[in-house]
């Protein structure tokens, strides 16, 4: 992305649709047992955004709170509809 560039996505379903602005920070692909547990798979891929350019254009998400490593919790965005995790 050179700036004047945006990247839409959403949910399985198409319940939620939103607009990243700007290009992540960083994106990583994430190995520990946490991120193998939510995938079902050997890793997570994980952008870091700044919230400012995400824009949710439909759709109202359904937040729910899991434990996490840290002992904090993480607080999660998912599609009420399929239950795809969008964020946290």
């Amino acid at each position: 992305m050179d700036g004047t560039e945006s990247w839409e996505g959403g949910c399985a379903c198409g319940g939620i649709r939103y607009r990243l602005q700007r290009a992540p920070m960083i994106v990583h692909g994430c190995h520990c047992r946490w991120c193998q547990r939510e995938t079902g798979s050997a890793l997570a891929i994980n952008a870091l955004v700044e919230r400012d350019a995400l824009v949710l254009l439909n759709g109202r998400l359904a937040l729910a709170t899991i434990p996490s490593a840290s002992g904090k919790g993480q607080t999660l965005a998912r599609c009420p509809d399929c239950g795809v995790i969008l964020w946290s």
